[in-house]
């Protein structure tokens, strides 16, 4: 891959990415189309022709993520997606199959007991022809994200359920489930965190 560089360390897209990063990625960051001063509107092209350090740093994020992406058992994708930068609880479930985000696994969070379903997406940042969305992913404690299902810059409370082949636009409160797309949200009846049954959407 040819990546330009020249002028890469003035582009306003890397300048906010930076500062953004180093204020802790409190909220999402949206960036335009603008922001890239005429370079090429891609977070990829912008990542992989930053500065050698930084660049050695996301090749080796990457390394990870793609080392867990293939291996079958859980325990080795927890191994090495902790190496990626992704925050792990205890007793995580990460099923066969799942996607994780190449470029930002640093923003990602599974808190303890939380299941990621086989094929599930799990993304920090979403792309459309006129903005980029760059921001955290978090699945709370004891939460699922069900088999093929999207989580986006999002999050998932406590005993939270996404269920299968669903994508929220909207955070999950705890204890409850969301199924669709766009989601229906239901109060788990068997959730520690209330008493259940309320519709919300």
């Amino acid at each position: 891959m040819n990546f330009r560089r020249r002028g890469a360390d003035s582009c306003p897209a890397r300048a906010r990415l930076r500062a953004w990063l180093a204020d802790g990625a409190r909220g999402p960051l949206t960036l335009n189309p603008g922001d890239f001063a005429g370079q090429k509107f891609s977070l990829t092209a912008l990542l992989f022709s930053a500065p050698l350090p930084e660049r050695l740093r996301q090749y080796w994020r990457s390394f990870c993520v793609w080392m867990g992406s293939y291996t079958p058992f859980s325990g080795w994708k927890v191994f090495w997606y902790r190496r990626a930068g992704v925050t792990i609880g205890r007793n995580v479930f990460i099923s066969p199959q799942v996607v994780i985000d190449l470029l930002f696994p640093q923003l990602i969070t599974f808190e303890d007991g939380a299941v990621i379903g086989l094929g599930a997406i799990v993304a920090t940042h979403v792309f459309s022809p006129d903005r980029i969305l760059v921001g955290r992913a978090h699945v709370g404690r004891r939460a699922l994200v069900g088999g093929r299902s999207i989580l986006a810059v999002n999050q998932i409370g406590e005993e939270g359920v996404l269920g299968p082949n669903s994508w929220p636009i909207m955070p999950i409160p705890a204890g409850y489930i969301a199924i669709g797309v766009p989601p229906s949200m239901y109060e788990r009846k068997t959730s520690r965190t209330g008493k259940g049954g309320e519709n919300l959407v």
